[in-house]
């Protein structure tokens, strides 16, 4: 087979189209070989010409790097938008495409391989898997022209997301003396609980749970999509999930769940099952294990929401991170819960990113699926995330799986503020919990340890972070408590729960999030057995919506009628053509009876359709109404 050094000789010197004819060229007597060998390696459940092309692509593209002799840049930002992975698209092939078509596809888009992923969580729900490919032209060109290509169902830039904590430097941490864990502090009302000190009425309530006997169980699961996990923390090692049929390190996959060796989790990164950090550079899943489920009771440093609970790492991110490689790890957390039975409750996402993914919203669609909450954090570029959504945040997952599992939290500090970084959305973010700030020192904002989250991180020490990401797992923490004082509990009533007595009214979030509260752990726990909050009605389905072509380039003009008089607000879902793949384009307030879809394409014909909402749940949905767009 030609090499890549030689193939770079010869090319050097070529302008970029004798140089792709040339090496179209040279690759002609090796595309054989390199088509046997790549479907040995790739065993793509797809048709052999696309392994031919991609094969090909991929070599051209690499040729066409040399010959600049530049990288690509680590991400690409679409204009005024948000960031994805330079010369990467993620294609979702219908499961009928033909020959021809994935010929058809590579070729005018310029596709390079790079990954075919279908996990066995996609396997299992009939999906032939999503493409992970190079282009050559532009990504949103190639997007445009994939998406326009028979055998298609969707194409997509691999967006990418970041980890959403405002670390301090490590030299700032108290090694020896960590700032209090005010996170976890109750308001001592009504009678003091806990050591003197340990008061603070915006903590989000935890110890008041502890001292009534709530400290969580093992038999409940929680998976943690960050980066990885110190799992020999001396405060995290005993709550760390350790695959009973796997024998680590002897490269093979004991158990047949489809990962070798994923004896503490599985590393989507390197695709395998080092879910540690030995170099102790990414400390920032270490810390949110710590919130979630640091032992508690042991006299070491912290204790999380949690002192029992068994934690699953999903190693995804490192840095910018392709939600491609987000999604292999989502899935695989699924595929835990619905091929080895684990009680899997809720995926910790103390990430986001910018750009909407199908793909993505289908592998939380997945999760939801299988009665799996998704604690996402709100992000920190204090901006209305109604306005400006990110993901998986404002993703809704009610049009697959019936109801809504995601649950979007906001940061507060210890003053009881919004902090001064989070996001915030009326009807997008759902609550707040603690995520620390910078402290206010004669309006000089300095970094003080006091003002901070404190939990776990590498080597086998504590440390202070800020952030959305610090926020979102005293939520799945919450949510696991619950999940273990009520071990038969549904989702559907975690949430509701959550979101009526686990919201605890705080003037600085009211009106810009859904709840206008913070969370209440205690309160949260003792509503089954207290009989608060009062049965919240679902709001009536509204009826006679239109739509409405309007000039070209301008969208669709939407109204209905609005039936309720208890609903937070409604969403508004679209299709595209014969599609059976619903996407909420908006979601707007309560008493809102127009809208309009500037986002829809050019000469489309396009389904919509809009249901209410509340924290109840959603009501049915309105009629649906086709237009085609001009």
């Amino acid at each position: 087979m030609l090499s890549s050094k030689s193939a770079g000789k010869q090319i050097n010197a070529l302008t970029p189209t004798v140089m792709k004819i040339r090496v179209h060229h040279l690759l002609t007597l090796a595309v054989g070989k390199a088509f046997a060998t790549a479907h040995r390696q790739v065993k793509l459940p797809l048709a052999a010409g696309l392994l031919a092309w991609a094969w090909q692509a991929a070599i051209i593209l690499f040729a066409t790097a040399l010959a600049y002799g530049q990288a690509l840049p680590p991400v690409d930002i679409a204009p005024g938008g948000p960031a994805y992975a330079p010369g990467e698209v993620l294609v979702q092939f219908k499961a009928d495409v033909t020959d021809p078509q994935l010929t058809g596809a590579f070729q005018q888009a310029g596709l390079g391989l790079i990954k075919h992923i279908q996990t066995p969580t996609m396997r299992d729900h009939g999906r032939i898997g999503i493409t992970r490919a190079s282009t050559a032209m532009p990504v949103p060109t190639a997007v445009r022209i994939l998406n326009n290509r028979p055998g298609v169902e969707f194409a997509e830039p691999n967006w990418v997301a970041t980890q959403d904590d405002e670390s301090n430097d490590p030299y700032y941490w108290d090694l020896s003396l960590p700032g209090p864990l005010w996170g976890m502090y109750g308001d001592d009302s009504p009678a003091p609980i806990g050591p003197v000190g340990t008061t603070n009425p915006f903590g989000s309530q935890a110890e008041k749970a502890w001292a009534a006997g709530f400290i969580g169980s093992p038999d409940v699961f929680v998976g943690i999509i960050d980066g990885g996990i110190q799992t020999d923390h001396p405060d995290l090692a005993a709550n760390i999930w350790t695959n009973p049929g796997e024998i680590p390190g002897n490269g093979i996959d004991d158990d047949g769940n489809g990962y070798v060796d994923d004896l503490h989790g599985w590393n989507a990164i390197d695709d395998n099952g080092d879910v540690s950090n030995p170099d102790n550079s990414e400390s920032h899943g270490s810390h949110v294990a710590g919130t979630i489920g640091a032992i508690g009771g042991n006299g070491l440093g912290v204790a999380g929401v949690n002192w029992n609970v068994t934690m699953i790492s999903g190693k995804c991110l490192y840095g910018p991170t392709p939600y491609s490689v987000i999604i292999e790890a989502i899935d695989y957390m699924t595929s835990l819960k619905t091929s080895k039975g684990l009680n899997i409750v809720a995926l910790n996402h103390s990430w986001s990113g910018g750009g909407f993914s199908q793909a993505l919203l289908d592998s939380i669609n997945r999760a939801a699926q299988a009665g799996i909450l998704s604690v996402a954090a709100a992000a920190n570029s204090s901006s209305d995330n109604d306005s400006s959504p990110v993901y998986p945040a404002c993703f809704d997952t009610t049009p697959s799986a019936g109801y809504d599992a995601v649950i979007a939290v906001a940061a507060i500090n210890r003053d009881g503020q919004k902090s001064s970084f989070s996001n915030y959305g009326r009807t997008t973010v759902d609550l707040g919990a603690p995520g620390g700030e910078l402290k206010d020192l004669n309006d000089l904002l300095v970094r003080d340890p006091d003002y901070e989250i404190v939990s776990t991180v590498p080597p086998s020490t504590y440390g202070h972070k800020r952030g959305t990401s610090m926020a979102a797992p005293h939520v799945t923490g919450a949510v696991a408590l619950y999940a273990a004082a009520y071990p038969g509990a549904t989702p559907q009533q975690i949430r509701y729960d959550l979101l009526t007595a686990g919201s605890r009214p705080l003037p600085a979030l009211t009106g810009i999030t859904a709840t206008g509260g913070t969370l209440d752990t205690w309160t949260f726990i003792d509503a089954p057995v207290s009989g608060n909050p009062r049965p919240v009605a679902l709001p009536n389905a509204p009826s006679g919506l239109t739509a409405s072509a309007l000039s070209p380039g301008k969208g669709v003009a939407l109204s209905w009628k609005d039936n309720s008089t208890n609903e937070d607000g409604f969403k508004i879902e679209r299709k595209t053509g014969t599609s059976t793949t619903w996407q909420i384009v908006a979601t707007v307030t309560g008493n809102t009876t127009k809208f309009t879809d500037a986002s829809a394409p050019r000469r489309a014909t396009l389904t919509y359709r809009v249901r209410a909402f509340n924290v109840a749940g959603s009501s049915a949905y309105s009629n649906e109404r086709s237009v085609k767009t001009k």
